[in-house]
């Protein structure tokens, strides 16, 4: 949501269409995530992989504003390996519209314990 001034109509899903749900603040999004069918987020790696280890599909919607578009290569390489959906705020309608939730791949997290062996044996301390 951000600090805009929109907020969009929320939707029970009562008259058989989509439930939509949003909020501004969150302390935790795991249980929003847990029990959504599918989570459209902004670009940020902390959303994306959130929502990737809890095995929801995703829709990453890139701010094209940022300089230095970070958000940009992470979603593009993501998308690249299958893992989600990317796209900018006037395509999102398109890739609701074309997406094939079904050829998602799952995300498996790497083990990060051999880099951070490395890293340790560089600051000096002990090996465990």
């Amino acid at each position: 949501m951000g600090r805009g001034t929109f907020f969009p109509t929320k939707c029970d899903g009562a008259d058989g269409s989509l439930v939509v749900d949003y909020f501004t603040f969150s302390s935790s999004i795991a249980d929003h995530i847990r029990s959504a069918s599918l989570v459209i987020s902004h670009a940020g790696s902390g959303s994306i992989f959130e929502t990737l280890k809890l095995g929801k599909p995703l829709i990453v919607v890139v701010n094209e504003d940022l300089m230095d578009n970070h958000q940009c290569e992470l979603a593009e390489a993501l998308e690249e390996r299958k893992h989600l959906y990317y796209t900018r705020p006037h395509t999102l309608h398109q890739t609701l519209t074309k997406m094939e939730l079904e050829s998602l791949v799952p995300y498996t997290p790497g083990d990060g314990t051999p880099v951070a062996r490395i890293i340790d044996r560089f600051l000096g301390f002990p090996d465990d």
